[in-house]
């Protein structure tokens, strides 16, 4: 095997940037969330709060660091190191695992009262270790601290060290997912990666401290003119109703009349649809097009009165159950079937792992095959520890992460290949278990053990696996070891959790939780599970069979796209088809299908290529607008101003 490189492309002036801006994008994304109660930094796989602070860096930051001393400017590949620290920075601040665990670990306790018996039917099945044992503290979270005192930091240093230490192990055993998938993906079944192009083209072409040829086309300017003009208007109407807006949902619609389904926005994001521009026809075809073959079968059953009664969790609430559980199958089974194909690297792996010296050459990537093998399976053994240790049965522990890891993959995939601005699973992995399962198997103290495990498994719109498979693809532009890039991406997680904490915290606490929107909002997430001790749920055997017919489906997907060269159809599109994410991407990626398919009939690739920094412009536009008004707003001291939910 090749020797390791010795040198790295990555240094650590670059690694201290990182950390830093790392620590900004936790500081603000929670206060722009629920301070502002403004558009989102980082919900979504698309980032923007990432995207923004690296415009800022490479625009604004990067060139001044450069007229001053050239030596002072990040290289091109200290920039990728940077913006992959800020990818994996956002993946924690709000939503995704912060927020929505102070709220689950502090809920129960702020909300019992003799009415709901939480206090009898919750608090003893919760091990003291993973909560704040100080009511006068929980309390004050929600309400605010009375004046003069300070933040009772104390309080919350064990349980939040508890699972720090889990989602580090999480986040590790993902990590390794990723580094092991890497070569499969971008080098064998060459995965676009949309999302790495726009980090990308702001870096092409340019020594340290210059500007990039990326930022000097008119094109570029013209795409970002368009939607930062455009939602300007929504930005100032909130001041000046007078003022006409362009909101992000252009109507309303009921798709089936007189039948009992949820409306549904339809969104126009001009980033979404600069995403979309960069995928290949046939996926953005599938997104959009089964979308609407799912909404003509939920009419369609809803109509006949055949459809399933069973409630699933809040995050299904706008699909029938047996479209839930047939993108579950077919979810499964596009997963499956791309680790089968991917068994020849797979076997590779571990033959490296096992005898590095006659394995494949791992020398570039993010580390060893063998740290990454030996990882991920002790980092697994770790998590079923922990979830065992929180009451979770062990007959449903191998069940449980089973479906975890396949949606893992499953939304790293679909991001990697399609460009999904925004995706989650079908079905979160806590009701999978209580649906396929039933609820007798987990008991009273199971039952709160998953309750818990919504904290990592409710909003897996963006995770680290994700942000770790796009640094891995923008790395590949560097060459070198990129051991190092290791050591700062996680560096980049603690700093998040750092940041995002005490801001979190600092909210909570100085304007009262329930003061500031969503920002308590998952501390009820123990009221939907209250009926569940009270009405315990049996195995859903129509669920199973759903879940058979949509893995089938999905497998005639697989082998169509395999065998017949003009299937126009991509298998990636029906695991997405129903769920209220969907209704919101789907109208964007049918504009971009028609878009690119229009220009390639006139103009062939070559229009295409001329027309990318347009694209790439609208992206950038929506993405500055929204930081543009989150300032404005915190200058004014205004709230509410959402310009876009990209």
């Amino acid at each position: 095997m090749p020797p390791e490189p010795v040198k790295s492309p990555f240094t650590f002036k670059g690694i201290v940037v990182g950390a830093i801006f790392s620590l900004l994008v936790s500081l603000c994304a929670p206060f722009v969330v629920f301070m502002l109660q403004a558009s989102s930094m980082g919900i979504n796989s698309s980032s923007p709060g990432a995207i923004f602070f690296f415009f800022v860096l490479t625009l604004f930051v990067n060139v001044v660091l450069g007229l001053i001393k050239r030596q002072f400017a990040l290289s091109r590949a200290d920039l990728i190191l940077v913006y992959s620290m800020l990818l994996m920075a956002v993946t924690l601040p709000t939503y995704n695992f912060l927020n929505y665990l102070i709220g689950m670990i502090s809920g129960p306790y702020y909300m019992a009262s003799p009415e709901n018996n939480f206090a009898e039917l919750y608090l003893p099945y919760i091990p003291d270790w993973m909560v704040p044992q100080d009511e006068k503290a929980i309390f004050a979270l929600y309400e605010g601290l009375p004046s003069g005192q300070s933040i009772p930091w104390a309080a919350w240093i064990e349980p939040l060290s508890h699972w720090f230490a889990f989602f580090l192990c999480l986040s590790f055993m993902m990590i390794c997912m990723a580094t092991i998938l890497h070569r499969q993906w971008s080098a064998h079944e060459r995965l676009s990666y949309p999302m790495t192009q726009l980090p990308l083209q702001m870096i092409e072409g340019t020594s340290p401290g210059q500007v990039a040829p990326f930022f000097l086309k008119k094109l570029m300017w013209l795409g970002f003119a368009v939607p930062f003009g455009l939602f300007s208007f929504s930005g100032l109407n909130h001041y000046l109703p007078v003022v006409p807006e362009f909101p992000f949902y252009i109507a309303w619609i009921h798709w089936f009349r007189d039948i009992n389904t949820w409306g549904e926005g339809l969104a126009l994001s001009y980033a979404w649809l600069g995403f979309f521009y960069l995928v290949d026809l046939n996926i953005s075809l599938s997104i959009w097009f089964f979308f609407l073959i799912g909404k003509f079968q939920d009419g369609l059953f809803r109509t006949l009165g055949i459809h399933s009664t069973e409630q699933l969790s809040q995050y299904e609430y706008s699909q029938l159950a047996d479209l839930t559980h047939q993108a579950v199958g077919a979810s499964i089974v596009f997963v499956l079937f791309g680790l089968w194909t991917a068994r020849h690297h797979l076997r590779d792996v571990v033959a490296t792992a096992w005898r590095p010296a006659s394995g494949v050459d791992d020398s570039e990537e993010l580390m060893s095959y063998r740290l990454a093998f030996l990882g991920l399976i002790a980092s697994l053994l770790l998590v079923c520890f922990w979830l065992w240790r929180s009451g979770l049965p062990l007959v449903v522990i191998p069940v449980f992460l089973f479906i975890c890891l396949i949606y893992y993959i499953l939304i790293t995939r679909v991001v990697s290949a399609g460009g999904v601005p925004t995706a989650r699973p079908p079905l979160v992995a806590p009701y999978f278990i209580i649906s396929g399962l039933g609820t007798s198997i987990l008991g009273a103290k199971g039952m709160v053990a998953l309750c818990f495990t919504m904290v990592w498994q409710a909003e897996m719109r963006l995770f680290p696996m994700l942000a770790c498979a796009n640094a891995l693809k923008l790395a590949e532009s560097v060459r070198g070891s990129k051991r190092r890039l290791l050591l700062a991406l996680l560096l980049a997680l603690v700093c998040s959790m750092i940041g995002g904490t005490m801001m979190n915290l600092h909210l909570g606490y100085t304007y009262g939780g329930i003061n500031l929107g969503s920002y308590a909002g998952f501390g009820g997430n123990w009221d939907l599970w209250l009926s569940l001790v009270h009405n315990p749920r049996e195995v859903d055997v129509r669920g199973w069979i759903f879940t058979g017919l949509g893995g089938t489906f999905e497998a005639f997907l697989m082998v169509a796209q395999k065998r017949w060269y003009w299937w126009p159809f991509h298998p990636l599109g029906f695991p997405l088809a129903i769920g209220w994410l969907t209704s919101e991407i789907w109208f964007a990626a049918m504009l971009a299908y028609l878009c690119k398919l229009t220009i390639l009939h006139f103009g062939g690739p070559k229009l295409y290529r001329v027309l990318k920094p347009f694209f790439l412009g609208l992206i950038l536009g929506e993405v500055s607008v929204a930081a543009f008004w989150a300032i404005i707003d915190t200058l004014l001291g205004g709230s509410g101003n959402v310009i876009t939910y990209m």
